[in-house]
């Protein structure tokens, strides 16, 4: 079953806004290149400061594309828009308000993963006036905001390997994003693997596994998917960061380990629709989750997306079900109401 109608709803963002802001917009277009493909009709609509009850009302056979993100430097709404259009009664894409808030938190995260026996990295929670968990996580260490997503926070020198630095780092953070917690985390140095899971009827479907290839980095620079290979074109960790998609011919215990710890992380955080799981591997070679992404870029350039096209499926098919998981997320919700 096809919604009649969907309404593309993204945050509205100013002309000067820095590129991980503005990225929502080449997402708004991959949607509706994928809504056309399957011809249903769409309608875009800029939501300010996630006030979605003034441009979203309940329709029948109406789905809303849920592609609003927090404004920049308020992380901590990311969950809002979702939490509005659950109190409206309107099916909308993508994960529930609660995975929403669990996922933006990362130690929240990292609590319940662990809670559940999944593998993350050694850390916890760092203040600059209180270093005593330095003690007990090896180093080097990383630190980062703790609600930030798209790698802000991850720039200049996020990997510390003296109790000095790891101080002088928090003190930054603390000051440059106000009234977040600070995560620390043991530096894991083996392979980095991004793992796109996507809602295939009642079941989620692990797309084609990507690793992120650091090639060449000099000893003295972490190699890691840091704010400048992310965002600034051009800067050296651009340049020689690299997507690849690793072959069961090569890595197949591996692939089929990463594989099952993110559909586990799917099922233990809740996810719906879509998602991400990013996993790098400890000094023994064991893949350690590092964070959950309940609403990855859809971009057409952007890792999501380019594994569902390995995985043989055109916009319209990933938009679909997209879709389809919305609907049946409702459906359920309906059928929970009636009983």
């Amino acid at each position: 079953m096809k919604p009649t109608r969907v309404l593309i709803a993204h945050n509205r963002v100013a002309d000067d806004a820095d590129l991980s802001t503005l990225d929502v917009l080449d997402q708004v277009v991959l949607v509706q290149e994928g809504l056309e493909e399957l011809g249903v009709p769409s309608e875009v609509v800029a939501v300010d400061d996630h006030r979605v009850w003034e441009v979203v009302r309940p329709r029948p056979n109406t789905v809303v594309f849920n592609l609003v993100e927090a404004p920049p430097g308020s992380p901590q709404l990311q969950s809002a828009a979702a939490a509005v259009l659950e109190l409206l009664g309107v099916p909308f894409t993508g994960s529930r308000a609660g995975t929403m808030w669990l996922t933006t938190d990362k130690l929240a995260t990292r609590a319940v993963l662990a809670s559940s026996g999944l593998p993350v990295a050694p850390g916890g929670r760092l203040w600059s006036d209180d270093t005593r968990i330095l003690d007990t996580v090896p180093s080097p260490w990383i630190i980062k905001p703790g609600w930030e997503d798209a790698s802000i926070g991850l720039d200049g020198s996020p990997v510390c390997f003296t109790r000095e630095q790891a101080v002088a780092r928090a003190r930054d953070l603390e000051r440059r994003f106000v009234g977040q917690p600070l995560v620390l985390e043991h530096f894991l140095p083996g392979r980095e693997f991004n793992v796109a899971v996507l809602a295939n009827g009642a079941d989620a479907q692990v797309l084609p596994v990507a690793e992120m290839a650091f090639i060449d980095f000099p000893p003295d620079v972490p190699a890691l998917i840091s704010y400048e290979g992310k965002w600034l074109v051009g800067s050296f960790a651009d340049e020689h960061t690299q997507r690849r998609f690793p072959t069961d011919e090569e890595d197949g215990d591996l692939l089929t380990l990463v594989r099952a710890l993110a559909r586990r992380a799917w099922k233990v955080c809740d996810l719906s629709g879509y998602a991400r799981v990013d996993m790098r591997l400890d000094e023994q070679g064991t893949p350690r989750i590092l964070e959950v992404n309940a609403n990855p870029c859809l971009s057409a350039e952007a890792g999501y997306v380019i594994a569902a096209s390995n995985a043989g499926l055109t916009p319209g098919m990933l938009v679909d079900r997209i879709l389809q998981a919305a609907m049946r997320v409702e459906s359920q919700a309906d059928e929970a109401v009636a009983v």
